[in-house]
């Protein structure tokens, strides 16, 4: 194929892409799209697109490529040095020439010049969300086992009663309990639901140091986690969080860089916020089938099941408040087992809502 005919059946390619991408669109050009603009004084600022496109001038023709079809716009050195990916992998390079970008936001209509702009990032309800970095692959995600080993066990991602290699692992250490983590801190993950099963397994003795009773249970689901770190020692945990015990006891609350001020070992707890939102007992636990949860977060309203009981509906309208550097408005998921309680997950899913 020559060098000519290589061209045409890219540019052919790209425009059945789009098209097929802007048919599946049908019934509203703009619905479920939300765009995140990245300014150049360092915000950003979140709404419903009033532009249904996007024009670009590429080396080899100019394209109007669909919001739906975008994922992110990088910009070089200006409108004329943009990159942009698409929801399929592709990348187009060019200039992209627009007026000012209106959005609907919270706090009203807005219009902001191209000059001012520096990515812009877009989000589609019913998509799917990153899967995030980490050596394990699991329910559609990447995760990052803390703390303790972990393994895939069939259908289970499962913690091993062992500490992770190079961790300084207990009481007297930098943190004890067996932890997964993915897309910590990742801004696209906004508005989503997930799924999960997740089991409290108790005590292994192979690792027990402090004599905990081998019915020792209890479970925390994190999401919106803004910030996490794997030892307990290092300011930044700020999360939402689902927690359960084994007594059947649970709540829904959220923290602000909780941590200890020492440099190793439990000892000068301090958080720099916290809210309980929601809490409650009688939860009742099988081992065999462990509990069944369900979380969704839209905006400031968080719903929560277990066990398909719906135990929280509820809205935080200090969602987007900033307190010590942390804003709770964005972020993955982590799995957290407490102290030396083993437990594994399974039928995991997370989905743009």
């Amino acid at each position: 194929m020559n060098t000519f005919h290589t061209f045409a059946f890219f540019i052919a390619a790209l425009a059945c892409a789009l098209k097929a991408s802007a048919s599946a669109a049908e019934g509203g050009e703009n619905t479920g799209v939300r765009l995140a603009l990245d300014l150049d004084d360092g915000s950003h600022v979140i709404g419903s697109p009033t532009i249904g496109s996007i024009p670009v001038q590429t080396s080899f023709a100019t394209l109007n490529i669909p919001l739906k079809v975008i994922q992110i716009i990088s910009f070089g050195a200006g409108a004329d040095a943009a990159t942009i990916k698409l929801q399929n992998g592709d990348k187009v390079t060019g200039g992209v020439h627009l007026g000012p970008v209106g959005m609907e936001t919270v706090f009203g209509d807005v219009s902001i010049p191209m000059e001012h702009i520096r990515g812009v990032r877009v989000f589609l309800s019913g998509g799917s969300l990153p899967e995030g970095d980490g050596p394990l692959s699991f329910g559609g995600l990447n995760w990052t086992p803390w703390r303790t080993c972990f393994e895939i066990q069939g259908e289970k991602l499962v913690s091993l009663p062992a500490a992770r290699p190079g961790y300084n692992y207990g009481h007297g250490g930098n943190g004890r309990g067996a932890e997964l983590v993915t897309n910590i801190g990742n801004e696209d993950w906004r508005d989503y639901g997930l799924e999960l099963e997740v089991g409290m397994t108790g005590v292994d003795p192979a690792l027990n140091p402090h004599g905990l009773p081998q019915d020792y249970r209890s479970v925390s689901i994190g999401f919106h986690v803004a910030d996490a770190k794997e030892s307990w020692n290092e300011r930044g945990t700020s999360t939402y969080s689902l927690n359960i015990s084994g007594d059947g006891t649970w709540n829904v609350a959220c923290y602000y860089n909780s941590y200890c001020k020492a440099p190793s070992g439990f000892g000068s707890p301090a958080i720099e916020g916290s809210r309980t939102l929601a809490e409650g007992k009688g939860l009742k636990y099988d081992p065999e089938t462990g509990h069944k949860i369900r979380i969704e977060v839209r905006g400031t309203h968080i719903q929560a099941w277990v066990d398909g009981v719906q135990l929280a509906d509820l809205h935080d309208d200090k969602m987007g408040e900033t307190i010590g550097g942390q804003t709770l408005d964005h972020g993955g998921v982590t799995i957290t087992w407490g102290f030396e309680c083993m437990g594994w997950i399974r039928n995991f899913s997370a989905h743009r809502l």
